[in-house]
């Protein structure tokens, strides 16, 4: 018989910055929670490091700070194709571009000051009719959240795995020189995109997204003559990175009392850039929905979340297929400016009419003062029931 060594009223597999923003919500909401996490932080993962206006919200509303000196704010975004330039502005607030690490500290610290219970370097042996088994032990919860990325076992030990829709790859490096643009910059050459985030005063990101994963970094820049121009005497702070960028849509997030999020929920390709940003509002929701009861909030609402980066990805993709196509639509954008500043505020959710996950929520205590938690769950609160 496992040896129970945890009970708790939710336990997060995954303490990337989706599990970390899910357990923090969740606390928020009243809950006692423990997050499990196989790797050791600073937790890293190689991707475009923007946080879109709407993100950044949330990530104040949870009361997650990131010192200014970890942050650079980015007013817009800008699509190059050779001397083709459209140029588009946030409607409201700007973004940030921040270094994976530095977020990731930022959500570390903000758990760890609501008290909630971060087990790192432990390995999750799978779902449990109590909990969750450990390979040292069961942890007793009500609900378990799955955060545990693209190639989620919480997913397939729920049945829900599906393949992908499309696959590519992408890979980033950091490059010291001094920001030349306040927009986050995205260029495009035949089978390969180019994203360039500022991240620091003097830093900033530059990854590529390619079909081909054969394709060296070096080369992929190639492709790109005035980026690699900007570049040409700067020092590359690390070496390249990279990783899969999946748009992956699954027919459910839940299964009795397990939920999905961020990744291992589903995911747009990076071209939306919305990664980080739909994982916050998912989080958001989700803590609703634990507070309630009620998980069939979350999955309508995940639904109407995914619907713009969802569309965006198939729209961008389209595009790619198409360059003519692409060069068109990037020709009428950089005539009408205001066009594509109304498109990145309906992408970023600036609206009024625009669906907002954390609108059905009430406003989270922020001074510290955490609910007392519920009563431990016995065998009937199975997490698979």
């Amino acid at each position: 018989m496992l040896k129970s060594i945890r009970e708790t009223d939710v336990a997060v597999v995954g303490g990337g910055p989706t599990g970390l923003a899910a357990a923090i919500a969740a606390r928020l909401a009243g809950l006692e929670v423990t997050v499990v996490e196989r790797s050791l932080p600073p937790i890293d993962k190689p991707c475009g490091e923007g946080i879109m206006p709407d993100g950044v919200a949330i990530l104040e509303r949870l009361g997650v700070d990131i010192p200014a000196a970890e942050a650079v704010p980015f007013t817009g975004i800008e699509f190059v194709q050779g001397a083709l330039r459209a140029r588009g502005d946030f409607p409201g607030r700007p973004g940030l571009g921040v270094r994976r690490t530095a977020l990731h500290a930022a959500l570390q610290r903000r758990a760890e000051q609501l008290q909630i219970e971060l087990l790192w370097g432990r390995e999750v042996r799978g779902l449990h009719e109590l909990g969750l088994e450990l390979t040292r032990g069961l942890i007793r919860s009500r609900y378990v959240v799955g955060a545990d990325g693209l190639e989620s076992k919480l997913r397939r030990a729920l049945g829900l795995d599906v393949a992908p829709i499309y696959r590519r790859f992408g890979i980033r490096r950091h490059f010291e020189v001094r920001p030349w643009n306040d927009h986050v910059e995205v260029h495009f050459a035949t089978g390969c995109e180019a994203y360039v985030t500022p991240v620091g005063g003097d830093q900033v990101c530059i990854a590529v997204l390619i079909h081909d994963p054969r394709l060296r970094y070096d080369d992929a820049l190639e492709l790109f003559p005035d980026l690699a121009r900007r570049i040409e005497h700067a020092r590359a702070v690390d070496d390249p990175e990279g990783s899969s960028t999946v748009y992956r849509r699954t027919p459910r997030i839940t299964r009795g009392r397990v939920a999905l999020i961020g990744d291992a929920a589903g995911s747009v390709d990076a071209i939306t850039g919305a990664g980080v940003t739909l994982g916050l509002h998912e989080a958001l929701s989700l803590a609703g929905a634990l507070r309630t009861g009620d998980l069939s909030s979350y999955e309508a609402d995940y639904r109407r979340l995914m619907r713009i980066p969802g569309g965006m990805s198939s729209i961008m993709l389209a595009a790619n297929r198409r360059p003519g196509l692409r060069t068109m639509a990037l020709r009428t954008l950089a005539t009408a400016p205001w066009v594509l500043s109304q498109l990145l505020g309906l992408h970023t959710r600036a609206f009024p009419f625009n669906f907002h996950a954390h609108d059905t929520l009430p406003e989270p205590p922020m001074d510290g003062w955490i609910p007392p938690g519920r009563d431990r769950p016995g065998r009937a609160d199975s997490p698979t029931a």
